[in-house]
């Protein structure tokens, strides 16, 4: 996990990394130019030694990177039968000789979660991975003065957020900014029996797990006890596992709510973020700077109780029978993905970030995604059934689980606002609400 931003002004580059720098506080450095100032700072987690990294130059460009290239050492032995050669072990090294090599081709070639920036001298070209696991914010004034951040803070709120999946380029000359989707993929159910997208999915699977416990430094997993968490343990022996245990946080909620709410930049639906606080302040007392967690599979394979049919029921099915017509589930499912799963990433990455850990989602391997929407919608949702497909694999895998309710970050925030006081002004909470309002109620 990384920092990474770019302006004109070196003065500002410096100061925007410093407002991120519990995303990376092992190392940060700058690179500038006569029209450019790229910045860096860095989590190490592969090549722990190299120190040139922040940024890094070749061959006339520069790249700033922030993220994970699963699958950095195929590319680089597909880079090297080329004729590159390479000073590190680094995928950031990959990932910058990659676009040597295939400009914004490379992106196809991906396997990770990403956002990074190159200075080619002439523009500045941004992109984003396929989920939006990474984060990354632009601005670009009346005067054509083009900024970028992993964080909005470190932009004064004044931006736009690269939406996942697109790619931009901002021109120097021009002053322009071209932004395309660079991911065009249309779900599209596909003619497989159950037992070969079983086999396939068990195969994609273990192969995810894999690359994202490849790392130079401790790695656990958030277990929750549900099944996408179980089933990520199922292939790999996790010697560190973090469950949320919701207790009398009523206290330290309280401190720490500015600090989330600082951390978040933004307003959300839900208190999780707590939980997810918790789970990460647990893992770095340990020393874990990685954490595998289950993000992603309700969305791809139909894991919420508002898609099976006794739900549609009790809200009224009868009256409205056109409804499953109107959202069939195959479009509830994309939309969950290109929509609620944002928010849950956002919250997940800056509640990690917060604690200089990252976290690592093994069913958002693009194989998985692609995958997932093309697979009959029965083998997700069956009658009342919800991830058909993930529950008969974690039965397969682990024939003596016991399907259980899963210890999820339910936080008993009403009740800790509404306890006896002590010396817990409710204003505060009041100030912030309205605070967060007035900044994102026009943007």
């Amino acid at each position: 996990m990384c920092a990474i931003a770019g302006a004109p002004s070196k003065e500002d580059v410096v100061r925007m990394l410093e407002l991120m720098r519990h995303r990376a506080p092992d190392d940060a450095g700058t690179f500038q130019d006569e029209r450019f100032t790229m910045g860096m700072g860095r989590l190490k987690i592969i090549d722990l030694i190299s120190n040139d990294l922040c940024p890094i130059t070749h061959k006339g460009l520069t790249l700033t990177f922030n993220g994970e290239i699963y699958n950095y050492i195929d590319l680089r032995e597909e880079l090297k039968k080329i004729g590159h050669t390479f000073k590190t072990s680094s995928d950031t090294e990959v990932l910058l000789v990659a676009y040597i090599e295939w400009n914004e081709g490379c992106l196809d070639k991906l396997n990770g979660m990403f956002a990074f920036a190159v200075n080619d001298g002439q523009s500045i070209f941004l992109a984003r991975d396929i989920a939006g696991e990474k984060p990354l914010y632009y601005s670009l004034n009346a005067s054509g003065e083009f900024k970028f951040a992993s964080e909005a803070k470190a932009l004064g709120f004044a931006c736009q957020e690269l939406p996942p999946a697109h790619s931009a380029r901002f021109h120097f000359d021009k002053k322009t900014l071209d932004i395309r989707k660079w991911w065009q993929f249309t779900p599209k159910e596909r003619d497989i029996d159950f037992e070969s997208a079983l086999k396939e999915l068990d195969t994609i699977l273990a192969d995810s797990v894999r690359l994202r416990t490849r790392s130079d430094v401790s790695y656990g997993l958030y277990f929750s006890g549900g099944i996408d968490s179980t089933l990520i343990s199922t292939y790999h022996n996790f010697s560190n596992q973090f469950t949320y245990q919701d207790g009398d946080y009523q206290k330290e909620f309280r401190e720490i709510f500015p600090k989330i709410l600082w951390h978040l930049d933004y307003p959300v639906s839900t208190f999780s973020p707590f939980g997810l606080w918790k789970l990460a302040e647990e893992a770095r007392s340990k020393n874990v700077k990685v954490v595998l967690s289950g993000e992603g599979a309700d969305e791809l394979f139909g894991g919420y109780v508002r898609y099976v049919p006794n739900e549609f029921n009790r809200l009224g099915r009868n009256k409205f029978p056109s409804y499953t017509k109107v959202f069939p589930h195959r479009d509830m499912l994309w939309e969950e993905f290109n929509g609620n799963m944002r928010e849950l990433l956002r919250m997940g990455d800056r509640m990690a970030s917060a604690w200089g850990v990252e976290n690592r989602c093994p069913f958002l391997d693009r194989r998985i995604i692609e995958f997932a929407f093309t697979l009959p919608m029965s083998y997700k949702i069956r009658g009342l059934e919800t991830k058909v497909i993930l529950c008969e694999l974690l039965k397969r895998r682990m024939p003596e689980y016991k399907f259980q309710e899963k210890h999820g970050l339910f936080c008993s925030v009403n009740k800790w606002l509404n306890a006896p006081d002590e010396g817990f002004d409710k204003t505060t909470y009041h100030e912030y609400q309205e605070k967060i309002w007035s900044t994102f109620k026009d943007m």
